[in-house]
């Protein structure tokens, strides 16, 4: 089972870091579908730049502790179905603190 978890944290890691070096290279144009879309963030197009280039910043920084929490459960024993339950709800709460942190920018950044 931790086998399981591990690889799709790791699947998931990689997936948010892919996701999350167009942002930080400033590659992504203002749209709808793909993006830090906060309120802030289509005030302008600068303001779409800044705060994705650190949304995509904090998204890659988090990503590192999520890969390796799934590098680590490769290597641990079997663990009871309520923990890992629990551990395959972890890439949510991977995601809480760059979407905050990225909220916090964004309103700082647009002042």
């Amino acid at each position: 089972m931790n086998i399981g978890l591990g690889i799709m944290l790791i699947f998931v890691a990689i997936l948010c870091i892919g996701l999350s070096i167009p942002l930080y290279l400033e590659k992504v144009k203002m749209n709808y579908l793909y993006g830090v879309r906060f309120p802030k963030s289509y005030q302008s197009e600068e303001a779409w730049y800044k705060i994705n280039k650190y949304g995509g910043l904090m998204l890659m920084i988090w990503s590192i502790p999520e890969l390796l929490f799934g590098i680590v459960l490769l290597f641990l024993p079997p663990m009871e179905e309520p923990v890992s339950i629990m551990i395959a709800f972890s890439p949510i709460l991977f995601l809480i603190p760059p979407v905050i942190l990225s909220y916090m920018y964004s309103e700082r950044v647009t002042e």
